[in-house]
């Protein structure tokens, strides 16, 4: 008798600890409103940067044998339902064919109840972004070896073309079929800094100019280049993808340097960027 008056003093405690949980949740969803109302109409409620400091914050303070990518599960499904719960949240995908990569990635990363749209072409995803059919867009990440890359597609300058503003997944959940399957996350909202960063940028030059000269002249400028992708056949100007370590703002004064290349047919602009994933996460105490 005594073992089970012990469980029920048990089954007792965390029904109040339910309680208790369920009492934050609805806590949360009222500032949650609170905040959407202090913004207004029109504000941005899409915040990667601000998704990814919380999780890492998370990450950092969790301890015991609860599976952190359960835990991130979990906060992944707090953090889309309450940015739908401030403005429209659907996503377009890149999906050719029926195939279910990004699909699944799309899943994990933006919840359960966010409705997916899959389209047959990447133009069709940016547009769907563009005109506010979608949020966000999720597509392939950018490679050399692409017969029609989708990244100068963000090549505009007005205030409705589409930024990079994830990389996802952000943390690695279970096995699945689109493990090694990276996507970028695009949206008409600002690529803000995280922390941790890297950063996009597309270089326009009038003649074709190779790797090591281009990493020269961002390297001249103060900005670290981890990789170079270029447009092959595009003359009479030609395109180049820069990936840059840490934060690189549209009004970064290192773009400024840049801007004086004008003269010589130069012209670079960013285009966002991502806060840096967790990648896959082991079950169990936290890393040192």
């Amino acid at each position: 008798r005594a073992v089970n008056n012990q469980l029920d003093d048990l089954r007792r405690e965390i029904d109040e600890i339910d309680t208790a949980l369920h009492d934050l949740i609805m806590r949360r969803t009222a500032l949650v409103g609170e905040i959407g109302a202090a913004k207004g109409d029109g504000a941005v409620y899409i915040r990667p940067a601000r998704e990814a400091q919380v999780i890492r914050r998370l990450i950092e303070r969790h301890r015991g044998v609860f599976p952190r990518p359960v835990l991130v599960r979990i906060w992944r499904e707090i953090i889309n339902v309450f940015a739908a719960l401030q403005g429209p949240l659907a996503v377009a995908i890149y999906a050719p064919g029926g195939s279910y990569d990004l699909r699944l990635r799309a899943r994990d990363h933006f919840g359960s109840l966010t409705p997916l749209t899959a389209y047959e072409s990447a133009t069709s995803v940016v547009r769907a972004v563009t005109e506010g059919r979608a949020t966000l867009g999720v597509l392939p990440l950018p490679q050399s070896d692409d017969d029609e890359p989708w990244w100068p597609l963000l090549a505009g300058r007005g205030g409705v073309t589409p930024r990079v503003v994830a990389r996802i997944p952000f943390v690695s959940m279970a096995p699945s079929l689109s493990d090694g399957v990276d996507a970028l996350a695009v949206a008409v909202a600002p690529f803000e800094a995280s922390g941790h960063d890297r950063s996009y940028l597309i270089l326009e030059t009038p003649d074709e100019v190779s790797r090591a000269a281009l990493g020269q002249t961002f390297a001249d400028v103060g900005v670290d280049v981890l990789d170079i992708i270029h447009v092959e056949n595009q003359a009479p100007r030609f395109l180049h993808l820069i990936e840059a370590e840490g934060f690189v703002a549209e009004d970064d004064p290192r773009l400024d340097r840049l801007a004086g290349l004008e003269s010589d047919g130069y012209r670079c602009q960013s285009i966002g960027g991502y806060p840096v994933p967790l990648g896959r996460l082991d079950p169990g105490e936290a890393d040192d």
